[in-house]
């Protein structure tokens, strides 16, 4: 799996929003097919899946908010609420019950069983990131609700790209000061 801007390519799919502000109102993808694309670049589904039907498309974007939602609480240091605690907890258990165990030279894992498809390939994903060893570097950007793994040395990063949130950000506090200077 690929990894993106954010740290893990399962924030790549919670991060399918369009988003200034923290409102979390629009998807960044055009249509299913559009979502398919990105999940295959992001090494979260293969292409021999099937585009998600509208079905599909709700339960896929359930299960985004959902995870949202425990994961911004967890990069919060706060509890999630259970409501999206144990629909991310049920699904993650349904899709590690049909699970299948991969042997590979030195290595084993555990992939979506013949059942799954996507929608067990972003389950056991978001497990695999609730018992990453980095999950505690989690963070959300202060500008828009993008989550992201802050690998820096420094203070910690505070957005989620400076290309998307940053530059704004700054241009924005150096127009306050503009402003407050003027006044």
């Amino acid at each position: 799996m690929s990894t993106t801007h954010a740290g893990q390519p399962i924030l790549h799919f919670l991060n399918t929003v369009r988003d200034d502000g923290k409102q979390r109102r629009e998807n960044s993808f055009a249509d299913p097919a559009d979502l398919h694309r990105m999940l295959i670049d992001a090494g979260l589904a293969n292409a021999d899946h099937p585009v998600p039907g509208p079905a599909q498309m709700q339960s896929l974007l359930a299960l985004r908010e959902a995870a949202y939602a425990v994961f911004s609480a967890i990069a919060a240091s706060r509890m999630p609420d259970r409501e999206e605690a144990l629909m991310l907890e049920t699904t993650i258990k349904a899709a590690v019950q049909d699970a299948q165990l991969v042997f590979t030279p030195g290595q084993l894992g555990v992939s979506a069983g013949p059942l799954g498809g996507i929608h067990d390939r972003l389950a056991l994903a978001l497990f695999d990131l609730l018992r990453a060893d980095d999950l505690a570097r989690l963070r959300e950007c202060a500008r828009c609700t993008h989550l992201f793994i802050d690998h820096g040395r420094g203070p910690g990063r505070r957005w989620c790209a400076m290309t998307r949130c940053g530059n704004r950000a700054k241009l924005a506090a150096y127009r306050r000061r503009q402003r407050d200077q003027v006044t």
